[in-house]
């Protein structure tokens, strides 16, 4: 049947090139052409997913091979994979990076997604704590750190706040640990905008190699796992100054200052109107710590990711990289049924929630209690907000839901929909009301939606920009 164009065969260029089409997002294809060869397949596969950069593989398994029978026995997985992932970093580099550390006079721990997968929360702490340094994390990071700790800076580069960015680009020495230094996090790589590399000299531990010098130079690089890296790390510290940790009360007092002076800049730009950001800041007030919280592309992720204040490891899922639509549904049922101890809640724009609302059927079905904030101002309100700043002010294009003849919204009634889909529901439409909708959807036993009505007026739905993001003019715009 190979290459005749069977249900599903993509053949025109050649037989089968599924595999080639998913090539970039995994690590490693295998084609099974037989059921004899997944006995040396499988755990191969899961030591390539499991080891060094963590990541999807694909094993091509076509239907005849799936209905096949082999006699040769399962593999035992721990006699197929090592014992340990942890990859430690060459001493020589830790004793440089240790020593720079100990030198610098306003270091920064730049924690990413890889101190999450590493498990590294604690030695992130440690480490922050004996050198008293400022702690920034990346979207992918952040729940690694908890966002009320004193030496907690929050975030840095194009989506970042104002005490993240002030403290990365006034940095001497950058710790960056399980960061690949992305574009949103470095502020398209404007000089002096987030980092300013040099003066700042940068010490990177990341298990993947090819990240390291890639966007900055280092002055320090090693390969390693995050966890075993900062651990080692922490113990070159203590050999070379002793167990006391370094005291800087007055870069504290600096962080608290810039923390405090952001909230103002925050909560000051709030109307009479229920705006996005007063949701954000009303339901972390009424939510646990340990709370699980969603967020997919547009203004719900850049603004939950820089208001929404996090405290544990994997309370915060977001999805980085191509940062898609339609994420956050499905994303908070898998959550649920996880960590059904805890309360797990997407915030997700109208925009995004249409693209897999039929999930709430999934939702119901499992009995997976989560909370939808559905955050309803009528449009593709970010690509406008975007489209107002790029060209002007008078050049937002069919981004907001509409008649055709463009007199009259369009919005969407969510509540009917949860409710077809045997889910609870209730509107929103005063800031006073946000945080009781939060707490009666903590009290219900099954999945509960909450519509919130924004403003969808720029003075409302607008985040605060701090740090850049390079969407280029026309040169032909005034």
């Amino acid at each position: 049947m190979l290459g005749r164009g069977v249900l599903q065969e993509l053949e025109r260029q050649q037989d089968n090139v599924f595999p080639q089409i998913i090539q970039p997002m995994v690590k490693r294809n295998w084609d099974v052409q037989h059921v004899d060869l997944l006995a040396d397949v499988l755990p191969r596969a899961f030591n390539t997913m499991l080891s060094g950069r963590p990541g999807p593989v694909h094993i091509e398994l076509p239907m005849d091979v799936q209905a096949e029978v082999t006699d040769l026995p399962v593999p035992v997985p721990a006699e197929r994979r090592a014992s340990s992932g942890a990859v430690r970093p060459d001493p020589d580099a830790i004793d440089k990076a240790a020593a720079k550390l100990l030198s610098a006079k306003r270091p920064v721990l730049l924690a990413g997604g890889g101190c999450l997968e590493a498990e590294a929360a604690a030695e992130v702490k440690k480490v922050a704590e004996y050198l008293d340094a400022a702690v920034v994390v990346t979207m992918m990071g952040k729940g690694v750190f908890p966002e009320d700790h004193p030496l907690d800076a929050e975030h840095t580069g194009s989506n970042g706040t104002l005490v993240g960015n002030h403290m990365t680009k006034n940095a001497d020495v950058i710790l960056a640990v399980g960061t690949r230094f992305a574009e949103q996090t470095s502020s398209s790589f404007m000089d002096g905008m987030s980092f300013s590399v040099p003066p700042t000299e940068i010490i990177h531990l990341d298990i993947d190699p090819t990240e390291i010098g890639k966007n900055y130079p280092t002055a320090v690089g090693a390969v390693c796992d995050a966890k075993a890296g900062l651990n080692d790390l922490y113990d070159a510290l203590i050999d070379h100054n002793g167990s006391e940790g370094i005291d800087r009360p007055e870069y504290r007092a600096e962080i608290a200052r810039l923390r405090e002076e952001w909230k103002q800049m925050l909560t000051g730009r709030w109307t009479g109107k229920l705006s996005l950001s007063q949701v954000l800041h009303r339901s972390r007030e009424v939510l646990p710590r340990e709370a699980i919280a969603i967020a997919s592309a547009g203004h719900p992720q850049i603004q939950a990711f820089q208001e929404f204040l996090s405290y544990e490891p994997r309370t915060w899922l977001s999805p980085g990289g191509y940062s898609t639509m339609g994420y956050t549904l499905p994303a908070a049922i898998g959550a649920k049924l996880a960590r059904p101890d805890v309360p797990v809640v997407g915030f997700a724009g109208d925009g995004d929630l249409q693209q897999t609302i039929q999930e709430l059927a999934v939702a119901a079905e499992t009995g997976a209690a989560v909370i939808i904030a559905c955050l309803n101002n009528t449009g593709w309100i970010s690509i406008r907000d975007f489209q107002r700043g790029m060209f002007g002010e008078d050049r937002g294009f069919s981004t907001e839901f509409r008649a055709r003849k463009g007199d009259q919204l369009m919005p969407v009634d969510f509540c009917q929909i949860a409710k077809a889909f045997n889910c609870g529901s209730e509107k929103v439409s005063e800031p006073g009301e946000v945080g009781p909708a939060f707490e009666r959807a903590m009290a219900s036993e099954g999945p509960c939606l909450i519509e919130f009505d924004l403003s969808s007026e720029p003075a409302d739905s607008e985040g605060v920009n701090i740090g850049h993001w390079d969407l280029p003019k026309p040169e032909y715009l005034p």
